[in-house]
C-alpha cells in the first residue's frame, strides 16, 4: 500500500481495506458527487487517509474479524463521505501521528487527541467533543481509590505520550511539592498494554478517558474510580495550512447543524464540544 508502509513494523492497515467486502464498501467513495479536495490536498487522489490508534474501545478499537471499528471510525467515514471521498484508516501508535500527518503521509488525525495551545502550535486543529480524565481500577477496587487525592502512593498505567500522561505527570509533582507520598507514572506502548498491566495486578491503576474506562468497567473486570480529571476538548488533527481541516470543519459544523453528530455522540455517551467547530491555532475561548 504505496508510501504509508514503512513507516513503522507497528502500522497495521485496517482489515476492512484488505478483506471483508461490507467493510470494503462502507469505505468506498460515494458516486454522483465532486470531490471538495483534490489530488493536491490529499495523501492519495480521491481518499481521505486517517490515521487512529485502535486501542480504545468503543471509541476506535480493533473487533474480533480484525477490523476498526467505533465512534470516530464511523465519524471519518461519514466526514470522508460528505467530502466525496474514499476512506482509508491506518492503525499506528499515537506518537507517529502528529509526525505523519505534518509530512503528509495521512490527512487528518482521529484518534481521541487532546486540544491543548501548544499542540495547536504545532498542526491545524478542530475541536468536536470533550472528554476528562478517569481512572480505571480491578473490580471491587481494592486500593479504595475514590479521589484525585488517593493516587498519592499509588502506580498508575497510562498510555505516554499524551493528555493523559501530561495530567498524571502534574499531579504526581503537585503530591511531591505537597509533601505527599510519591505517584508514580508508569507509561506504556498503548492503552491495551496498560490495561493488560493493570489485569495482572502490576499497577493500581489506569488512566484514560471516561467513554474508555466506562467500555471497560461493562465486563465486570474493571471499574471507574475517580472522572472528571482535566477536562478538555478533543480534536481532530491536520498538518498546517491544510485545506482538508477548513473542509473538515464545515462538515461537523453541518453534521451539528443537521442533528448527525449528536446523534453519534448520544449512541456512545460522549458529550459534544460547545464551542464553534473551526479550525483553531491556538487558545479556545472559554
Amino acid at each position: 500500500m504505496r508510501k504509508i508502509i514503512g513507516i513503522a513494523a507497528a502500522v497495521v492497515v485496517a482489515a476492512g481495506l484488505t478483506g471483508c467486502s461490507s467493510a470494503a464498501d462502507e469505505n468506498a467513495a460515494p458516486t454522483g458527487c465532486t470531490p471538495a479536495l483534490g489530488a493536491a490536498d490529499l495523501a492519495e487522489e480521491g481518499t481521505l487517509t486517517i490515521a487512529t490508534n485502535a486501542t480504545l474501545p468503543p471509541m476506535q478499537y480493533v473487533d474480533a474479524d480484525g477490523e476498526v471499528i467505533g465512534m470516530r471510525v464511523d465519524l471519518g467515514r461519514e466526514i470522508a463521505k460528505r467530502l466525496c471521498l474514499a476512506t482509508e484508516f491506518v492503525n499506528i501508535e499515537f506518537e507517529a501521528q502528529i509526525p505523519g500527518v505534518q509530512s503528509g503521509r495521512w490527512d487528518m488525525i482521529d484518534t481521541g487527541m487532546f486540544y491543548t495551545p501548544a499542540r495547536a502550535e504545532t498542526i491545524d486543529l478542530v475541536p468536536y467533543e470533550v472528554q476528562a480524565v478517569s481512572i480505571s481500577v480491578p473490580s471491587g477496587n481494592p486500593e479504595s481509590i475514590s479521589t484525585v487525592d488517593d493516587l498519592a502512593g499509588k502506580t498508575i498505567g497510562v498510555e505516554a505520550p499524551g493528555y493523559e500522561f501530561d495530567t498524571l505527570t502534574a499531579l504526581a509533582e503537585q503530591f511531591a511539592a505537597a509533601g505527599k507520598p510519591p505517584l508514580k507514572v508508569q507509561t506504556f506502548k498503548t492503552n491495551a498494554d496498560a490495561y493488560q498491566a493493570l489485569s495482572a495486578g502490576q499497577i493500581d491503576g489506569a488512566s484514560i478517558v471516561e467513554s474508555v474506562t466506562s467500555f471497560y468497567q461493562k465486563d465486570g473486570r474493571f471499574e471507574t474510580a475517580v472522572g472528571g480529571i482535566n477536562e478538555a476538548p478533543l480534536a481532530l488533527g491536520f498538518a498546517k495550512g491544510s485545506k482538508a481541516a477548513t473542509e473538515v470543519a464545515r462538515v461537523l459544523s453541518e453534521m451539528r447543524s443537521d442533528g448527525s453528530l449528536q446523534e453519534l455522540f448520544d449512541q456512545y455517551g460522549v458529550p459534544a464540544y460547545d464551542g464553534e467547530i473551526a479550525v483553531s491555532t491556538g487558545p479556545l475561548e472559554s
